[in-house]
């Protein structure tokens, strides 16, 4: 019977260990889109999906209606006019990457029963916080790098009549514009800041269309989830307290906040500001290709130097298809 000696004598077992023990994020992502409130949630209302091929991530978006459309006399001429109903916004895949690198020097110090599975278990777990942190910390970027997806704060702007979306510009285009409430919300852990929260989804609601998820920072969530536990009315999403996301169901709105929490300058929700995302209009996308994404199989030698790597790709964007069903409240404070 094989033992744990037996890693002492073979480099092979080691770098098989490490592969079989990296985070596994699954054929379709359940770890690193599981691993947040934010992408968790789009994951389970269906506002994932997984496209073959393409040049980019595109959405056709109504702007007009039709104006074929009147009430007219009995003898009056019907309106036909040929009709433009829609642009065309656009999403590039972009690349998150990383590596997990063996050099042969530590390879041939952490021989041993426990050293070698402890140097393993270090490199992997040093990778899976590492992976989910950064995933979560690029949705929260004000101001997106030209190699990073789309965020939350570019998707729905403080500053919805400025800008672009998708390629085309929020200036002059209501059909492109999130709703913006200004107004100065003090205490948004008590009775007027939960008014105020249901008072911006109502006017972001569009027929059975409405924000339901509401995304703000980890102080401001604590004193919503402060006031509601004096009032004994704190319920959290079922689903994602079996993944360990807490929240709080309010009516068919979902609460959740930001948990980044590494040891870099992560990207985070700004203090006085609370998103509302309507689910229907948002999706995590993603390019697959069999071949390349996710981790490696093996291996794989470095140039010249005494490392080996095991790599990891994933193409992927967050995109939305109506930007108007989205809502930001800017000024929230208590």
């Amino acid at each position: 019977m094989a033992t744990n000696v037996s890693y002492a004598s073979n480099d092979a077992i080691l770098e098989s260990l490490i592969l079989h023990s990296l985070p596994d994020f699954g054929e379709h992502g359940d770890g690193i889109l599981n691993a947040n409130f934010l992408t968790a949630m789009l994951k389970e209302k269906g506002c994932y999906e997984e496209v073959e091929g393409g040049l980019e991530f595109w959405y056709g978006i109504s702007k007009a209606e039709s104006s074929n459309f009147k009430t007219q006399g009995k003898n009056d001429d019907m309106t036909a006019d040929a009709q433009d109903p829609s642009a065309r916004l656009r999403f590039a895949p972009k690349i998150m990457t990383g590596a997990v690198v063996l050099n042969e020097l530590d390879q041939a110090m952490n021989r041993g029963r426990a050293a070698v599975k402890q140097f393993a278990m270090t490199l992997r777990e040093q990778a899976e916080s590492t992976i989910k942190n950064f995933f979560e910390s690029l949705f929260w970027a004000g101001t997106p790098g030209t190699n990073d997806p789309e965020s939350v704060p570019s998707l729905i702007s403080a500053t919805p009549t400025t800008g672009s979306i998708g390629g085309l510009s929020r200036v002059g285009n209501a059909y492109l514009q999130n709703y913006a409430n200004t107004d100065a919300i003090t205490s948004i852990g008590a009775q007027a800041g939960i008014a105020a929260l249901e008072k911006t989804r109502i006017l972001t609601t569009n027929g059975q269309s409405t924000p339901d998820l509401i995304c703000m920072s980890d102080l401001r969530f604590a004193a919503l989830v402060g006031y509601l536990s004096t009032l004994m009315r704190w319920k959290p999403n079922d689903k994602m307290a079996q993944l360990r996301i807490t929240t709080i169901q309010m009516g068919d709105a979902t609460i959740g906040y930001s948990s980044t929490r590494n040891l870099g300058t992560p990207n985070d929700i700004s203090d006085s500001y609370v998103y509302l995302i309507n689910s229907k209009n948002m999706k995590v996308k993603r390019l697959v290709t069999p071949e390349k994404d996710g981790w490696s199989k093996e291996f794989e030698r470095i140039g010249t130097k005494l490392n080996k790597a095991v790599f990891y790709r994933w193409f992927f964007n967050l995109v939305t298809n109506c930007p108007r069903a989205h809502a930001i409240m800017t000024s929230v404070t208590g």
